[in-house]
């Protein structure tokens, strides 16, 4: 079987990033209402308890994808100016259309001030201890980081060819990160220290980004190395020491497995329209279905009275909603925003 061009679109990322979309969304509506709300909403009527590891699998594509939109950038600038319109537009517009409703129909305990709202701009509101306008948004700090650390790191040259090793070093920072923040003492100098470097790093996720990473350098390369098995390894222990559960460490492992066998053309399935639609729309998909969706939930209980027809209905509401935010600001966006800067970047 024929392995695709590294620098070639692999269409089933895409459908990837839909299902772990959905696996989010499907654990918010049901085994999630308990465990964050603590409240009742309406009649759950399944339980999705392990959906939120979605979000491990977008941060493993995430790291399987940098080195292809690294490689493709002509200068750090046009990186810059790729993530910034593929990110922000859509951002913005979600967190508004959230805020507004939520102005209409709030949470309880989900108020935002003015200030939080200005600093959910940036996307790092942790830095100045501002209230998150949706939860589902804490995982884009991780990313934005992941990716201002990769650019510097890959215009130093630190990635050309020298990958495995400063993956491993990458992973041991991470390790010794963890050590001191777990088993250190609060009140020290290094404690303190840790906390700090790690909050401005990518080191609390590096295993999930790594798996991505060294998939990805074994795919351009064509070939598999003691190095790169060394690397899962050490990516999988981390996973399972920090979670201390085996079934994480399963699903990292099978998140891993799904991720290599997408993209060396073994799993020709995802490649179908309504998954490849789902990949599409799974960015303003993944922001704004948290808290708009849990409103729509209490509000279409009270009227449907069916725990399957609310989600159902509530479900496939995001969905368009989505979509319709794709078509005419995310999209949009990104193309005006390339189409001006292009002669700078």
């Amino acid at each position: 079987m024929s392995t695709p061009a590294p620098t070639s679109r692999i269409a089933e990322l895409d459908a990837l990033r839909g299902l772990a979309a959905m696996a989010v969304i499907f654990f918010h509506f049901t085994s999630g209402i308990a465990k964050n709300w603590g409240y009742h909403i309406y009649d759950v009527p399944f339980q999705f308890p392990y959906g939120d590891d979605g979000v491990d699998l977008f941060f493993m594509i995430s790291g399987f994808v940098i080195f292809m939109t690294l490689d493709r950038a002509k200068s750090a600038a046009s990186f810059a100016v790729g993530r910034f319109s593929r990110l922000f537009p859509t951002f913005w517009a979600c967190a508004l259309v959230t805020l507004v409703i939520m102005c209409f129909h709030g949470l309880p305990g989900m108020e935002v001030s003015t200030r939080d709202a200005l600093w959910n701009l940036t996307m790092l509101p942790r830095f100045a201890r501002a209230q998150m306008i949706d939860g589902a948004y804490w995982s884009l700090e991780y990313e934005l980081l992941f990716y201002i650390g990769m650019l510097v790191l890959h215009r130093l040259g630190a990635f050309r060819r020298l990958t495995v090793p400063m993956l491993l070093l990458w992973l041991a920072a991470a390790a010794a990160a963890h050590g001191i923040l777990t088993h250190g003492a609060p009140e020290s100098l290094l404690y303190r220290l840790t906390g700090k470097i790690k909050a401005v790093t990518s080191l609390d996720y590096i295993h999930f980004f790594g798996v991505g990473m060294i998939l990805y350098d074994a795919h351009r390369r064509r070939a598999w190395s003691i190095g790169h098995g060394l690397v899962l390894v050490a990516c999988g222990a981390m996973a399972w020491w920090k979670a201390e559960s085996q079934m994480h460490l399963a699903i990292v492992l099978g998140f891993g497995l799904l991720l290599h066998l997408a993209t060396t053309g073994r799993l020709p399935w995802l490649n179908t329209r309504p998954l490849i639609f789902l990949g599409a729309i799974s960015y303003p998909l993944y922001l704004i279905h948290q808290n708009i969706g849990r409103i729509a939930l209490d509000k279409l209980h009270d009227v449907t009275h069916s725990g399957w027809l609310s989600f159902s209905i509530t479900t496939a509401g995001c969905i368009v909603l989505a979509w319709l935010i794709s078509i005419a600001i995310e999209r949009p966006a990104m193309r005006w925003i390339r189409d001006r800067t292009r002669r700078f970047t």
